[in-house]
Protein backbone atom coordinates (compact mmCIF):
# COMPACT_ATOMS: atom_id res chain seq x y z
CA UNK A 1 0.00 0.00 0.00
CA UNK A 2 1.01 3.85 -0.32
CA UNK A 3 -0.35 6.66 1.22
CA UNK A 4 -0.06 9.95 -0.84
CA UNK A 5 0.50 13.72 0.43
CA UNK A 6 1.99 16.47 -1.43
CA UNK A 7 4.26 17.29 0.80
CA UNK A 8 7.51 16.94 -1.64
CA UNK A 9 8.90 13.95 0.39
CA UNK A 10 10.04 11.77 -2.50
CA UNK A 11 11.59 12.41 -5.54
CA UNK A 12 8.36 11.96 -7.59
CA UNK A 13 6.02 14.67 -9.54
CA UNK A 14 2.82 12.35 -7.61
CA UNK A 15 4.12 14.01 -4.10
CA UNK A 16 3.50 17.80 -5.78
CA UNK A 17 0.40 19.97 -6.47
CA UNK A 18 1.21 19.94 -9.80
CA UNK A 19 -0.95 18.87 -12.50
CA UNK A 20 0.17 15.38 -14.10
CA UNK A 21 -0.72 14.27 -18.16
CA UNK A 22 -2.29 10.84 -18.62
CA UNK A 23 -0.14 7.86 -17.82
CA UNK A 24 -0.19 4.43 -16.81
CA UNK A 25 1.63 3.24 -13.23
CA UNK A 26 4.88 1.10 -12.86
CA UNK A 27 6.12 1.00 -16.53
CA UNK A 28 9.71 0.49 -14.63
CA UNK A 29 8.51 -2.88 -13.58
CA UNK A 30 9.10 -5.98 -16.40
CA UNK A 31 5.32 -6.25 -16.54
CA UNK A 32 2.97 -3.47 -15.24
CA UNK A 33 0.64 -3.56 -12.09
CA UNK A 34 -2.44 -5.36 -13.29
CA UNK A 35 -4.86 -2.87 -11.37
CA UNK A 36 -4.65 0.29 -9.33
CA UNK A 37 -6.70 1.58 -6.04
CA UNK A 38 -6.70 4.97 -5.37
CA UNK A 39 -8.56 5.92 -2.10
CA UNK A 40 -9.49 9.55 -1.34
CA UNK A 41 -8.85 10.37 2.53
CA UNK A 42 -8.96 13.93 2.62
CA UNK A 43 -8.95 17.35 0.44
CA UNK A 44 -9.29 20.72 2.05
CA UNK A 45 -9.01 22.48 -1.20
CA UNK A 46 -9.56 22.90 -4.93
CA UNK A 47 -8.71 21.36 -8.32
CA UNK A 48 -7.55 17.92 -8.22
CA UNK A 49 -10.09 16.08 -10.35
CA UNK A 50 -9.02 12.96 -11.70
CA UNK A 51 -8.88 12.03 -15.34
CA UNK A 52 -9.37 9.47 -17.10
CA UNK A 53 -8.74 7.59 -20.22
CA UNK A 54 -9.45 4.52 -22.30
CA UNK A 55 -5.64 3.78 -23.73
CA UNK A 56 -7.54 0.82 -25.88
CA UNK A 57 -9.54 2.94 -28.04
CA UNK A 58 -6.92 5.57 -28.50
CA UNK A 59 -4.82 3.19 -29.88
CA UNK A 60 -7.35 1.22 -32.04
CA UNK A 61 -7.90 4.86 -33.58
CA UNK A 62 -4.37 4.95 -34.06
CA UNK A 63 -4.45 1.53 -35.82
CA UNK A 64 -7.52 2.41 -38.09
CA UNK A 65 -5.84 5.91 -39.40
CA UNK A 66 -2.58 4.80 -39.16
CA UNK A 67 -1.74 0.66 -39.21
CA UNK A 68 2.35 1.21 -39.82
CA UNK A 69 2.17 3.63 -36.70
CA UNK A 70 0.77 1.27 -34.96
CA UNK A 71 2.77 -1.49 -35.93
CA UNK A 72 6.07 0.12 -35.26
CA UNK A 73 4.80 0.82 -31.35
CA UNK A 74 3.89 -2.99 -30.94
CA UNK A 75 7.75 -3.66 -32.22
CA UNK A 76 10.10 -1.25 -30.58
CA UNK A 77 11.40 -1.79 -27.00
CA UNK A 78 11.38 1.26 -24.79
CA UNK A 79 13.07 1.26 -21.77
CA UNK A 80 11.29 2.96 -18.33
CA UNK A 81 13.28 4.16 -15.22
CA UNK A 82 12.87 4.85 -11.95
CA UNK A 83 15.56 5.67 -9.87
CA UNK A 84 14.87 7.08 -6.18
CA UNK A 85 17.09 7.93 -2.83
CA UNK A 86 15.00 9.78 -0.54
CA UNK A 87 15.48 8.93 3.01
CA UNK A 88 14.94 5.16 2.99
CA UNK A 89 13.50 4.58 -0.20
CA UNK A 90 15.93 3.67 -2.02
CA UNK A 91 15.02 1.74 -5.56
CA UNK A 92 16.56 1.57 -8.92
CA UNK A 93 13.83 -0.47 -11.34
CA UNK A 94 13.72 -0.73 -15.22
CA UNK A 95 11.20 -2.16 -17.31
CA UNK A 96 11.45 -2.70 -20.99
CA UNK A 97 8.93 -3.44 -23.25
CA UNK A 98 7.11 -1.74 -26.45
CA UNK A 99 4.43 1.00 -26.08
CA UNK A 100 1.12 -1.32 -27.12
CA UNK A 101 1.68 -4.93 -26.51
CA UNK A 102 -0.25 -7.21 -28.79
CA UNK A 103 -1.12 -11.15 -28.65
CA UNK A 104 1.48 -12.64 -31.41
CA UNK A 105 -1.55 -15.25 -32.45
CA UNK A 106 -4.68 -12.23 -32.93
CA UNK A 107 -2.52 -9.01 -33.05
CA UNK A 108 -5.30 -8.19 -30.07
CA UNK A 109 -3.96 -5.79 -27.87
CA UNK A 110 -3.88 -6.39 -24.10
CA UNK A 111 -1.64 -3.67 -22.72
CA UNK A 112 -0.40 0.34 -23.24
CA UNK A 113 2.93 0.89 -21.52
CA UNK A 114 2.54 4.86 -22.03
CA UNK A 115 4.25 7.17 -19.40
CA UNK A 116 6.69 10.24 -20.62
CA UNK A 117 7.64 10.97 -17.06
CA UNK A 118 9.72 7.60 -16.79
CA UNK A 119 10.65 6.53 -20.22
CA UNK A 120 14.40 6.36 -20.04
CA UNK A 121 17.11 7.54 -22.89
CA UNK A 122 15.67 5.31 -26.44
CA UNK A 123 18.45 3.57 -27.25
CA UNK A 124 16.74 0.32 -28.16
CA UNK A 125 16.83 0.74 -31.90
CA UNK A 126 18.85 2.15 -34.45
CA UNK A 127 18.33 5.82 -35.08
CA UNK A 128 16.16 5.94 -37.98
CA UNK A 129 14.00 3.30 -36.53
CA UNK A 130 13.94 5.95 -33.62
CA UNK A 131 12.72 8.71 -35.38
CA UNK A 132 9.97 6.69 -37.76
CA UNK A 133 9.01 5.87 -34.06
CA UNK A 134 8.60 8.94 -32.29
CA UNK A 135 6.13 9.93 -35.51
CA UNK A 136 4.33 6.91 -34.52
CA UNK A 137 4.42 8.12 -30.55
CA UNK A 138 2.98 11.43 -31.71
CA UNK A 139 0.00 10.02 -33.38
CA UNK A 140 -1.19 8.02 -30.23
CA UNK A 141 -0.27 10.79 -27.91
CA UNK A 142 -2.82 13.04 -30.12
CA UNK A 143 -5.39 10.99 -29.95
CA UNK A 144 -4.89 10.41 -25.97
CA UNK A 145 -5.31 14.13 -25.73
CA UNK A 146 -8.49 14.80 -27.42
CA UNK A 147 -11.07 16.22 -25.08
CA UNK A 148 -14.07 13.78 -26.22
CA UNK A 149 -11.67 10.77 -24.90
CA UNK A 150 -11.81 12.26 -21.63
CA UNK A 151 -13.46 11.54 -18.73
CA UNK A 152 -12.80 13.59 -15.20
CA UNK A 153 -13.82 12.18 -11.71
CA UNK A 154 -13.55 14.00 -8.66
CA UNK A 155 -12.51 11.98 -5.94
CA UNK A 156 -14.16 13.13 -2.55
CA UNK A 157 -13.34 11.56 1.00
CA UNK A 158 -14.57 8.11 1.03
CA UNK A 159 -14.41 7.24 -2.54
CA UNK A 160 -12.52 4.51 -3.82
CA UNK A 161 -11.61 4.02 -7.50
CA UNK A 162 -10.44 0.99 -9.26
CA UNK A 163 -8.34 1.99 -12.44
CA UNK A 164 -7.35 -1.16 -14.92
CA UNK A 165 -4.00 -0.39 -15.21
CA UNK A 166 -3.36 -2.09 -18.25
CA UNK A 167 -5.69 -0.25 -20.45
CA UNK A 168 -7.24 2.84 -19.02
CA UNK A 169 -4.46 5.97 -18.53
CA UNK A 170 -4.88 8.22 -15.13
CA UNK A 171 -4.16 11.95 -14.89
CA UNK A 172 -4.84 14.69 -12.25
CA UNK A 173 -5.43 18.50 -12.16
CA UNK A 174 -3.44 20.60 -10.51
CA UNK A 175 -4.68 21.46 -6.49
CA UNK A 176 -4.69 23.24 -3.45
CA UNK A 177 -4.91 22.58 0.11
CA UNK A 178 -4.10 19.30 1.54
CA UNK A 179 -4.67 16.33 -0.03
CA UNK A 180 -3.99 12.85 1.03
CA UNK A 181 -4.75 9.63 -0.85
CA UNK A 182 -4.11 6.16 -0.33
CA UNK A 183 -3.62 3.21 -2.68
CA UNK A 184 -2.27 -0.08 -3.79
CA UNK A 185 -0.98 -1.89 -6.86
CA UNK A 186 -3.15 -5.31 -7.66
CA UNK A 187 -2.05 -7.99 -9.78
CA UNK A 188 -4.07 -8.63 -12.79
CA UNK A 189 -4.13 -12.91 -12.26
CA UNK A 190 -5.70 -12.34 -8.63
CA UNK A 191 -8.18 -10.05 -9.57
CA UNK A 192 -9.13 -11.97 -12.46
CA UNK A 193 -9.07 -15.07 -10.42
CA UNK A 194 -11.42 -13.10 -7.59
CA UNK A 195 -13.76 -12.18 -10.21
CA UNK A 196 -14.45 -15.45 -12.15
CA UNK A 197 -15.05 -17.11 -8.38
CA UNK A 198 -17.40 -14.95 -7.77
CA UNK A 199 -18.97 -14.72 -11.34
CA UNK A 200 -17.78 -11.46 -11.70
CA UNK A 201 -17.41 -11.13 -15.55
CA UNK A 202 -14.58 -8.24 -16.95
Amino acid sequence: MWDLTSDFSRGDTAYTKVALDRHIDTTYFQEPCGVQLFHCLKHDGTGGRTLLEDGFNAAENVRKQSPDNFDLLTKVPIKHEYIEKVGECHNHMIGIGPVLNVYPWNNELYLIRYNNYDRAVISTAPHDVIHQWYIAHRALTTELRKPENEIWVKLKPGKVLFIDNWRVLHGRDAFTGYRRLCGCYLMRDDVLNTARFLGIQI
